[in-house]
């Protein structure tokens, strides 16, 4: 089972602190857009996304929150896979990273099932990045290291907190994303604002990991994630968590979290 003892306690024990938040305060207020793109090849993916309803997902997915101002989120058509984030800025979602995730997993999984979990998967990786990125700003929240690497921990943090299907689904298809992608990092490449794709391969199974080591054992017994890295994810998980709750869970109504933690997402539909 994923341990999610520790955090669930703490809802109660922050529901004071989510009382006493300033008036400023309000219910998430999330934005969403879906941008039409002028490339007609990026044209389907726009028409699946908006058919699917993955950004009212979202915003369901996010009530729990009251936030001090709006987080707007969207889909795009970028000229690339990412955007830089701006401050006050929304949280974009481009179309070309959601092609390149469905051309990796079409040329690295055969079966039609599979490839659509890995697909599953990683979009919703890419989704909550993103999103953190934006809560980060929103928040004021500081931090230390590499932006994108501390987007990548909340990411995966959140993951794990939402059922063994959920969390079995999103890591796996991250994994393979990251595994599949075959970039060569060389020379300038390390000077990039985000980490080795492999290097973000092991912070996600890690986390994953550490807060299920049941249901991930096997990653250790295999030999992809090495022990010597494993022995030391505890703390980097309990490391995160108490992060989140110092820095986010204040701005959490904890009554409402619990209602989110029992919605099965992997087969959500958006009210008629």
């Amino acid at each position: 089972m994923i341990r999610c003892t520790a955090l669930t306690a703490c809802f109660v024990a922050l529901l004071t602190v989510v009382l006493a938040l300033p008036a400023a305060a309000q219910p998430a207020r999330v934005k969403i857009s879906y941008e039409e793109p002028t490339n007609a090849q990026l044209r389907p993916i726009y028409e699946r996304l908006k058919q699917r309803a993955v950004l009212e997902e979202l915003q369901a997915f996010l009530s729990p929150l009251r936030l001090p101002r709006e987080l707007s989120v969207s889909t795009a058509q970028c000229g690339g896979q990412s955007v830089r984030f701006r401050p006050q800025g929304a949280a974009i979602v481009c179309y070309e990273m959601v092609q390149a995730i469905e051309e990796l997993a079409a040329k690295h999984a055969q079966d039609s099932d599979f490839r659509q979990i890995v697909i599953k998967g990683a979009f919703i990786e890419t989704v909550l990045h993103e999103t953190a990125r934006a809560l980060f700003d929103i928040l004021e929240v500081p931090i230390w290291g590499r932006e994108q690497d501390a987007a990548d921990r909340l990411a995966a943090l959140i993951m794990v907190q939402f059922g063994e299907d959920v969390a079995q689904v999103t890591i796996l298809g991250t994994a393979n994303l990251f595994t599949w992608s075959e970039k060569k990092w060389t020379g300038s490449d390390f000077s990039d604002v985000a980490s080795p794709q492999a290097q973000r391969f092991f912070n996600y199974v890690c986390i994953a990991y550490a807060a299920a080591p049941l249901q991930f054992g096997d990653l250790v017994q295999k030999g992809v994630l090495p022990k010597s890295r494993a022995d030391r994810c505890e703390g980097e998980y309990e490391q995160i968590r108490r992060a989140f709750d110092l820095r986010i869970m204040p701005y959490v109504d904890p009554e409402a979290l619990v209602r989110i933690r029992a919605t099965p997402w992997l087969t959500w539909q958006p009210k008629k």
